[in-house]
């Protein structure tokens, strides 16, 4: 392989030294107190990521960058500057000779550290992380000198680009690999860097190092770069830089070192290179300052370990969700069958797309239904900004293509590429419904008028165009595809059925606050038609199930590849996991939601791990597909509490929180092991499901905060509820600092045989309902608050006896009250 070297022996690059004080990683934790989780296992199997709203990294636990991902095959892993991919890989080398592997990984609040094994007296640790605001990723190195002699050695950092585009992919038409021309490689004098570039997009990256000077003790002098003249893959290019570096004997010096780039030109990625490489100690410390920020909100108190570091580490996954990509081309690849010369104009620029991602490493990118379900974690996290912008981001870009309609879009890229759920496409119509409820359930936890008034005139048209055009056959129920996308099903779907019923009860809710007096009694009143309707239409006393669809005798437009019946309507049930949203919504009778729940607990659909995506017997083929997800098991764990099952429903939510190591430590997955899905060998990783997943952290936020504490805010009308209904494990369950609106709330309750005790300290001007739900059967005693006898009602309702004190009205001050109901 022939090289093209370039010698700068008089240019240097500051690197911090200091006395060795043990690993960056160790003293970041002994310094702030913020959480670490560490595995020394299997290293080379297993994938992590390190994210923050502008890049990301990802690899192998051992520090390596295996071939990664199933979009564009092999080529998830790396670093990322959405919409851009920048590296395909980078190592370290000391005299030639590259790094061991790691031998322990870490994941800490916001980045992610490798531990190397000893090599000739030097004690290696890399740092990475992604600073907040900037496209570019840091890597530090740490190396300490554990002997008694000076050590003199060439460190040099070679990397390996990948300027590809987050789309198209390796199924799309053209491909990705057709559209890619070969990166290019310079040196950069000016900062003593390597840039390469794509010869035909704006496409930058941009590896360089801190240039400052040493301060005499220990010392690392830039002396060279290496331009390879090939590269490991076609169109991939690579280059060295190379440091001449001494560590005295005892001494510790940190390297810091980043990759930077642009979708939109050479400038930019020296900008964010140089923004980087300013203050990149202060980076880190802001970055990990504001994740542990993140968790002094929302303060939940488990008597249960693995429940409360999931709870805690569901927060932290959450906000490497976040993604704020520039100057987005908003195009309709019509589901990735068009391009080039054929390919249709741009519909928008937008300048800013603010969201947040699916899932590492093949999802990173925005989507329509995982954003709806994502909701309900992020305002168990009080993370409310995050779900108001990616609301908007659907809002805003499903206007553009889908005009007035309402529908909402399934799966926009990064760069604008819309790939599914036009109106001219027969799904993801779960998507419209699911938007309302995400609306409604932002707005009354975070009290934000915005929320309502930038939403509002979307959601009437979305759930018109739901309940209207898609309703050819004129039944009520909607005609497209929900959240399976199977073959087999019928024209009408179960989930996007309850999740209607749903949506036009959150509607009606919202324009009674806007006093829209004809669109609260339209939504109402088709509502309370469709339920009336439910139990006969899709309920199947033969199988103790509800039809996952319903098959009409015709074809209709809005579903035209649907299976047909023979009858009129044909009831199908084909055993997926959606079998369980009419529980989730709480749109089941009870007699029927518990005959369901017999089944739905049995080995046909759950395993030792979760709820299946199909059960036994069921799915296109009737082979099943037992694999079980995060998702499925948290629909689960939420229709279980909806009926007062919070036992059954705490097993799901610990099925989801076991994983929390699976593969990266620290991160829920979006699926735990099964028959289908095997825990070792994993699957390889061009076939591997997400390492990290958004809506894994429903099944473990919600059930927490909402069913078990029973906290259901209403900030618009200044009105809190607090029901709670513990599962047996857990004797009592607390949270603080919850975010309400404008205000942070207190929540605590216990339970013992015949003791129930609830505690809310809220912020003036609320009005309280607090509570407890107990057993259907229990015979109550005593009713006190804040220590005096108080007048109470008691509701019957799917979750059991809801008892309610009466006559709280709130006060000017915050108040603290506790209630104590004691039963015979």
């Amino acid at each position: 392989m022939k090289r093209r070297n370039i010698f700068l022996p008089l240019l240097s690059v500051l690197m911090v030294s200091v006395r060795a004080s043990g690993q960056l990683a160790q003293s970041l934790a002994s310094d702030d107190g913020s959480p670490t989780r560490s595995t020394s296992e299997n290293l080379s199997i297993k994938r992590y990521v390190t994210a923050s709203d502008r890049a990301y990294e990802v690899g192998a636990l051992d520090g390596t960058f295996p071939k990664i991902g199933w979009h564009v095959k092999g080529h998830m892993n790396g670093i990322w500057a959405p919409p851009v991919k920048l590296l395909d890989s980078y190592r370290f080398l000391i005299d030639g000779h590259p790094f061991p592997s790691a031998s322990k990984f870490t994941s800490g609040a916001g980045y992610v550290e490798f531990e190397y094994p000893e090599i000739n007296s030097l004690r290696i640790t890399r740092t990475v992380f992604a600073p907040d605001g900037i496209p570019a990723v840091l890597v530090g190195l740490n190396l300490r000198n554990t002997s008694n002699q000076t050590l003199s050695f060439r460190l040099q950092l070679e990397a390996t680009s990948d300027l590809i585009a987050a789309y198209p992919w390796s199924r799309t038409t053209p491909t990705s690999d057709q559209v890619r021309q070969p990166d290019r490689v310079s040196f950069e004098p000016i900062c003593c860097g390597i840039l390469f570039s794509a010869p035909d997009r704006p496409f930058y990256a941009l590896l360089r190092s801190l240039s400052l000077v040493s301060n005499g003790r220990d010392s690392a002098d830039f002396v060279l770069t290496l331009l390879p003249d090939s590269a490991p893959q076609s169109n991939q290019a690579v280059g060295q830089l190379a440091w001449q570096v001494t560590v005295t004997a005892g001494s510790e010096l940190k390297l810091w070192f980043t990759a930077a780039g642009s979708h939109t030109g050479r400038a930019q990625a020296y900008l964010a290179s140089s923004a980087a490489l300013r203050q990149p100690d202060q980076l880190l410390r802001r970055k990990v300052e504001s994740r542990v920020a993140l968790l002094s909100n929302n303060r939940a108190d488990i008597p249960n370990l693995t429940l409360q570091a999931a709870f805690d580490w569901a927060k932290l996954n959450l906000a490497e969700m976040r993604r704020v990509v520039t100057d987005a081309q908003i195009l309709d690849t019509e589901n990735g069958t068009l391009f080039g010369e054929v390919y249709p104009p741009i519909l928008a620029t937008c300048s800013l797309l603010s969201g947040f991602v699916a899932g590492y490493p093949d999802y990173p990118w925005y989507f329509g239904t995982d954003g709806a379900y994502t909701v309900f974690a992020l305002v168990s996290a009080g993370q409310f900004q995050t779900a108001k912008d990616h609301l908007r981001l659907l809002r805003e870009v499903s206007r553009t293509v889908n005009g007035s309609t309402g529908k909402v879009l399934h799966e926009i890229v990064t760069d604008g590429s819309v790939y599914y759920g036009t109106k001219q496409q027969p799904g993801d119509i779960n998507e419209t419904a699911e938007f309302a409820t995400a609306v409604a359930t932002l707005w009354r936890w975070s009290g934000d008028h915005e929320v309502l008034e930038e939403n509002y005139q979307f959601v009437v048209d979305g759930l018109h165009y739901l309940t209207g055009a898609l309703d050819v056959n004129n039944d009520g129920w909607p005609e497209g595809d929900g959240m399976i996308e199977e073959s087999g099903m019928g024209a009408k779907k179960l989930d996007v059925a309850v999740y209607t019923i749903r949506a036009l009860n959150d509607l009606a809710e919202m324009a009674a606050s806007k006093k829209d007096q004809p669109i609260q009694k339209w939504a109402t009143d088709k509502a309370r038609v469709l339920l009336s309707r439910f139990e006969q239409d899709w309920w199947m006393p033969e199988r103790g199930l509800y039809a996952d669809s319903l098959a009409l005798n015709q074809k209709v437009p809005t579903n035209p590849l649907a299976a047909l019946g023979a009858a009129p309507i044909t009831k199908l049930e084909q055993a997926y996991w959606t079998v369980a949203t009419p529980m989730e919504t709480d749109c089941a009778s009870s007699e029927h939601a518990n005959t369901a729940f017999r089944k739905l607990e049995s080995s046909i659909f759950t395993g030792t791990n979760g709820f299946y995506q199909a059960g036994a017997g069921g799915g296109p083929t009737g082979k099943g597909d037992l694999e079980a997800s995060a998702l499925p098991t948290a629909v689960m764990a939420v229709a279980e509490a909806n009926y007062g099952r919070v036992d059954e429903s705490m097993d799901y939510v610990m099925d989801i929180a076991r994983q929390l190591d699976l593969e990266q430590p620290g991160a829920l997955p979006e699926q735990m092991p099964s028959p289908e899905y095997a825990l070792f060998p994993f699957r390889p990783f061009l076939k591997r499901t997400m390492v990290m997943q958004a809506w894994s952290s429903y099944g473990v936020l919600y059930p927490v905060v909402h069913c078990f504490l029973g906290i259901d805010p209403h900030v618009d009308q200044r009105r809190l509820v607090v029901l709670p209904q513990l599962p047996g494990s857990l004797a009592y369950l607390s949270i603080q600092d919850l975010r309400i609106g404008d205000g942070m709330v207190a929540v605590a309750a216990r339970r013992s045989d015949k003791l129930y005790l609830t505690e809310v300290t809220l912020p003036a001007g609320y009005r309280l309902e607090i509570g407890h739900t107990l057993p259907v059967n229990a015979s109550i005693g005593s009713i006190t608050l804040n220590g005096k006898a108080i007048g109470y009602e008691v509701r019957s309702t799917h979750r059991g006896s809801e008892v309610v004190a009466q006559g709280i009205t709130g006060g000017s001050t915050a108040s603290t009250y506790r209630l104590v109901i004691r039963t015979r």
